[in-house]
């Protein structure tokens, strides 16, 4: 016993010198580069101490994990499958402020990040971090359970797979110049035959406000061929049921409605603005400078509509369909992992989450693109399911969306439950997944339809002022 404390305290030394080490490198480096270019150093300081560094997450993300958590762990840089921490653009830990875990225990254990949401950040959306950022950041539990020794125990023959996690956001996403704060718990690991098994939870704020909670997540090492086996999502009689209970809703005929589809070069056109090109003459007339849009660039998302219904789905409230093509060098694959590429989870839903937008805009939830911006609903629980993977051997994913709740808060909102399939394979599920548009309500979306009409648009009759609704308020 008394040669293990002393080892574990020699570990903790020569982890604390690792640090130190790196904490000097990034500050002679910030220092060279400010003399190069003959102006004053500006050096970032963290709010609060760093236990490991940015450049030490990027180290465990792509490099030796032994540099990291010192000479204990450098067993797993010989497997050929570890646990690690995306690369760039979704390396998003920017420093852990601490770790309350013992090395290798395979036992309970505690670590704080931090995510900084810069101006002009790759991911804005809205002048905001999108639902998919703002839980992605919360991804040290993959440092943690590193750390307390998972991959001592598989031995580089199972992959890190997320399989549930439940999500509620308390308040507005996050802004440029706001630091996430991320508090992230393994409550225990369970051994299941051959798989391990771990489960977690993390609380995020800015500023001491709590911006989201992840309850009763779960994740698990798995071999090939356990994932290959798996029966992707499996759903129940009721999942499938045509005609389930329709809960209270309220809604309101902006603009026609028909079944529709929309190509490549239709969303593009939604991706510029340009909502007519997309949609057809309907849109043509609106009072709108600059529409709000559906992201491109790296979060172009969605490729095609196959099929789109503003009172479709199995409460008749709206479905939409949509596809894209996934290739071996797909940027979302190539960084997560370097050598265990899949699409990330939390993509997926925001994959999902584009395709819902489609929808919104095309019943008519529309405005300027400065004035509003889609969030969750704060207070509403979402649910993930993951059962498969989307690899570089995968051809075509789906998204299949469908409402079964819409109404005013004042803000338009709905709720909804998505599918996602890999090849025809169920193999995602959301649930409760809910979209607001902050900054607006239905009468601002009315004032603008009536501009259209105007103008020679033929507005439905439930969107003039005459029109009388029945409101739905969720608390």
């Amino acid at each position: 016993a008394a040669i293990r404390h002393a080892h574990d305290a020699y570990l903790t030394t020569a982890q604390r010198a690792l640090q130190d080490i790196g904490a000097t490198v990034a500050l002679q480096s910030q220092l060279a580069t400010a003399l190069r270019g003959g102006a004053q150093p500006r050096i970032a300081r963290p709010t609060a101490p760093v236990a490991f560094s940015r450049e030490q997450c990027y180290e465990f993300a792509r490099g030796r994990i032994a540099n990291v958590f010192g000479p204990r762990f450098a067993a797993v840089d010989s497997y050929p499958v570890r646990v690690r921490l995306p690369d760039d653009p979704l390396m998003l830990v920017h420093r852990v402020l601490s770790i309350d875990a013992t090395p290798a225990a395979m036992d309970r254990g505690h670590i704080v990040t931090e995510h900084d949401v810069a101006a002009g950040a790759w991911y804005l959306d809205g002048g905001r971090a999108p639902v998919c950022i703002s839980v992605e950041a919360g991804q040290a539990d993959m440092f943690l359970a590193s750390y307390l020794g998972v991959d001592l125990q598989v031995r580089g023959t199972r992959s890190y797979r997320l399989l549930d996690a439940e999500i509620t956001f308390h308040r507005g996403l996050p802004q440029p110049g706001e630091t996430i704060r991320y508090e992230i718990t393994i409550d225990r690991f369970v051994k299941n035959g051959d798989a391990w098994l771990f489960f977690f939870r993390f609380d995020a704020t800015i500023a001491g406000e709590t911006l989201l909670t992840m309850r009763n997540g779960c994740a698990g090492f798995f071999t090939h061929a356990e994932i290959e086996a798996s029966g992707g999502i499996v759903l129940s009689p009721d999942d499938c049921c045509d005609e389930p209970p329709a809960p209270p809703t309220e809604r309101v005929d902006f603009v026609p409605e028909a079944p529709s589809r929309l190509d490549e070069s239709q969303l593009d056109a939604l991706r510029r603005g340009d909502l007519a090109a997309c949609f057809g003459p309907a849109f043509a007339d609106l009072p709108l400078r600059d529409p709000v849009r559906l992201p491109d660039g790296r979060m172009r998302l969605v490729h095609r509509v196959i099929e789109l219904d503003p009172r479709g789905g199995r409460f008749g409230l709206g479905l939409v369909r949509a596809e894209a093509d996934i290739h071996p060098d797909d940027w979302f694959l190539t960084c997560h992992f370097i050598d265990d590429m899949v699409m990330p989870g939390t993509l997926m839903y925001e994959c999902c989450a584009h395709t819902l937008r489609v929808l919104l805009t095309r019943i008519g939830w529309i405005g300027e693109a400065d004035d509003i911006h889609y969030e969750p609903v704060p207070g509403l629980t979402a649910a993930l399911k993951c059962r498969g993977p989307v690899t570089p051997e995968t051809k075509v994913v789906t998204y299949e969306v469908e409402i079964r709740e819409i109404g005013y808060r004042p803000e338009p909102y709905v709720v909804a439950d998505a599918l996602m399939y890999a090849d025809g394979r169920p193999i995602v599920r959301f649930t409760g997944m809910s979209m607001q548009l902050s900054g607006t309500t239905r009468e601002s979306i009315a004032e603008l339809w009536r501009g259209a009409e105007s103008r020679g648009a033929r507005l439905p009759s439930s969107a003039r002022p005459s029109a009388t609704v029945r409101s739905v308020h969720r608390a």
